[in-house]
């Protein structure tokens, strides 16, 4: 579906934090924001799904105007957000924070609980062993996949993600990102804030560049990988 964010102008208080930030998406594409801290790319997430109030501009999907909707709005028009704290409920199981995830759609002809549940066990398997497991007990990894899980119960048509990777081992930040591959594969456009650039690029379809809540540079994951400009100023040497 196609998603466009035009001409973003939005801040905290008396803060201007994005300063007309353009971003389109097409069908299935995996777009990752890439940026130096304070370029504004969180707030630009937060925007899109109504945390953060938009100053100026249009946010659009599927032909529909979604600009400011509150949360919960967001959610009917099938964008789910995964933010990068606290995004869990801890002291519940993973059940638990399944059925909590589902609350929108519980009363919708097609939703089905438990064919939900089986759905995002397929995506996340290492779940299916831990359902009885509070949320908080896991790793962090295991936890970051618990978020998402928690997100796709509503099977949305493009998944949010702030910050996947951060704060977690090599190891763990592989098996998210192949999830995450898996579940654009699917059929799920995934729009998401990286700190491990190099590895985000490599995944995704696209990326954009900001700095100075401003749009710098944009192209292919492969182009910003290659980008001189891009590896000097915002991926490092090595």
């Amino acid at each position: 579906m196609q998603f466009e964010a035009k001409n973003i102008v939005s801040g905290y208080g008396d803060a201007r934090i994005l300063d007309g930030v353009d971003l389109s998406m097409v069908d299935d594409e995996m777009v990752c924001i890439i940026g130096p801290n304070g370029a504004g790319k969180s707030t630009l997430l937060k925007t899109i799904v109504g945390i953060v109030d938009t100053w100026e501009g249009k946010v659009e999907f599927a032909g529909e105007d979604i600009t400011d909707l509150p949360p919960e709005r967001v959610v009917d028009h099938g964008i789910c957000y995964v933010p990068q704290d606290d995004n869990v409920f801890a002291d519940l199981t993973i059940r638990e924070n399944l059925r909590m995830g589902a609350w929108a759609a519980e009363d919708e002809a097609w939703f089905d609980f438990d064919d939900r549940v089986e759905a995002v066990y397929e995506q996340f398997p290492v779940l299916r062993e831990r359902l009885s497991q509070r949320a908080g007990s896991l790793s962090g990894g295991q936890q970051q996949m618990v978020a998402m899980a928690t997100a796709l119960m509503l099977d949305p048509d493009l998944l949010i993600l702030d910050e996947p990777s951060a704060g977690l081992a090599p190891k763990l930040i592989d098996d998210v990102f192949e999830r995450i591959a898996e579940i654009n594969d699917a059929g799920t456009q995934i729009l998401m804030v990286e700190q491990n650039a190099r590895r985000a690029l490599r995944e995704s379809d696209r990326g954009v560049v900001l700095d100075m809540g401003q749009n710098h540079i944009e192209g292919t994951g492969q182009d910003l990988l290659d980008s001189e400009e891009v590896t000097e100023l915002y991926l490092g040497t090595t």
